[in-house]
């Protein structure tokens, strides 16, 4: 079985690609604009990055986030703070509040809170957008 590597194919370049041949694994087109090939061979990758520049091998398929990685990570921090801020009005109000609102609303915001630190983080396979705040 021949060797073969994932390409990422900007959308600039994909109309110029002929991709009529067969020899091509899954595409699948990448939030952002692009084409995500799994599966060609490694002459043919070859033979299309010599011919087109912006074509490159990559390891994974990329994933692309619709917002700057500093919008996550304010996001991360206001939920953070939501967090504690819950348990505090929970803790002094002097009502009971049940065991579910206890455990399910701290929970749940620091859970989004942890969500959005993670997509803040700029992976090698991540791409942020940069149009937007």
């Amino acid at each position: 079985m021949s060797e073969r590597v994932n390409l990422l194919v900007p959308a600039e370049v994909v109309p110029r690609l002929s991709m009529t041949d067969g020899a091509v694994g899954t595409t699948a087109p990448v939030r952002g604009g692009g084409v995500y090939l799994r599966g060609v061979p490694v002459s043919l990758a070859e033979e299309w990055m010599a011919q087109n520049p912006g074509v490159q091998a990559i390891k994974r398929r990329p994933a692309a986030r619709r917002f700057r990685a500093r919008v996550y990570t304010y996001a991360s921090v206001g939920f953070l703070i939501l967090t504690v801020q819950a348990v505090i009005v929970l803790a002094v109000d002097g009502v009971d509040e049940p065991l579910w609102l206890w455990v399910g609303g701290p929970l749940a915001l620091a859970a989004a809170g942890a969500t959005l630190a993670y997509k803040s983080i700029p992976f090698e396979h991540v791409r942020f957008s940069a149009g937007r705040a």
